[in-house]
């Protein structure tokens, strides 16, 4: 409800309207927030991922080295029975 005193606003209805204006998201403001939501949830998933990566590295070097010493385990193994 705007109260009009001389063709103008009064002072308590045009404050009210500054107030709405800031709660009111522009649709261009929404749009660029879902954006930047959209780039931080790609990035963190970049970066989950790359970490991913990391332990599949890790992983598969451990499993390596595990299959290197049951072999060489068995070597030996096999040399103190021959003795």
């Amino acid at each position: 409800v705007q109260e009009m005193t001389n063709g103008k606003m009064s002072k308590a209805s045009a404050a009210n309207t500054n107030v709405e204006k800031q709660t009111e998201a522009s649709p261009a403001d929404m749009n660029e927030a879902y954006r930047r939501g959209c780039r931080l949830l790609h990035e963190k998933c970049k970066a989950i991922q790359r970490s991913n990566e990391r332990l599949v590295f890790r992983l598969h070097k451990v499993r390596k080295m595990t299959k290197s010493r049951t072999r060489d385990v068995e070597l030996l193994k096999a040399r103190l029975d021959s003795r």
